[in-house]
């Protein structure tokens, strides 16, 4: 991997999406020190709890997914989508400029989509990391757009599309640094 590379990791919500996150720029980090990592995350997500206990680089942004049920309190959140999606591109754009990533990690949830729909309109070398058998809807949409997508079990291809670089290590990052370099 080249040494000093710009990793920019989004995902959040869950642990499910924050920690492969956390454990891929740890992972990152030893093999390459002088690599600088920053994550996005939502302020609505358990790493709104998490990332400012840890010594990191990070930005949250105000998204927060579709709310299904009909009750006034679901329903004013959903009133409130447009606006939190435009906050969100506005700081979103705001950390590219500031960062400029050489390539940005998707692990899933509502605050990979923003980081990842920047990264594809940018040019920039993108990749999702998929930890559950049925991949989320950030992974959907951007799986045929991403350079690639790193699934962790078998069945996740039965409703992507890209096809894949299976692992099931940390790894692949450094590896993929290096091939887009």
């Amino acid at each position: 991997m080249i040494d000093g590379a710009r990793i920019l990791i989004a995902g959040g919500g869950t642990g499910g999406h924050l920690f492969p996150a956390l454990a891929l720029g740890e992972q990152i980090l030893a093999d390459s020190p002088n690599s600088k990592v920053y994550y996005m995350g939502s302020s609505f997500g358990i790493e709104a709890q998490v990332l400012p206990l840890k010594n990191l680089d990070y930005t949250l942004i105000p998204i927060r997914g579709l709310q299904r049920s009909l009750n006034p309190q679901s329903i004013g959140k959903n009133l409130l989508l447009p606006i939190r999606i435009l906050n969100s591109i506005k700081k979103t754009r705001s950390v590219f400029n500031r960062f400029n990533p050489d390539v940005v990690v998707g692990t899933g949830g509502y605050a990979a989509a923003l980081p990842l729909r920047e990264a594809v309109n940018r040019k920039i070398p993108t990749l999702i990391q998929e930890q559950n058998s049925f991949p989320g809807i950030t992974t959907r949409w951007f799986a045929d757009k991403a350079d690639k997508v790193c699934i962790a079990f078998e069945e996740a291809k039965n409703h992507l599309k890209k096809k894949l670089y299976l692992s099931r290590e940390t790894r692949f990052v450094p590896g993929f640094i290096q091939a887009i370099k």
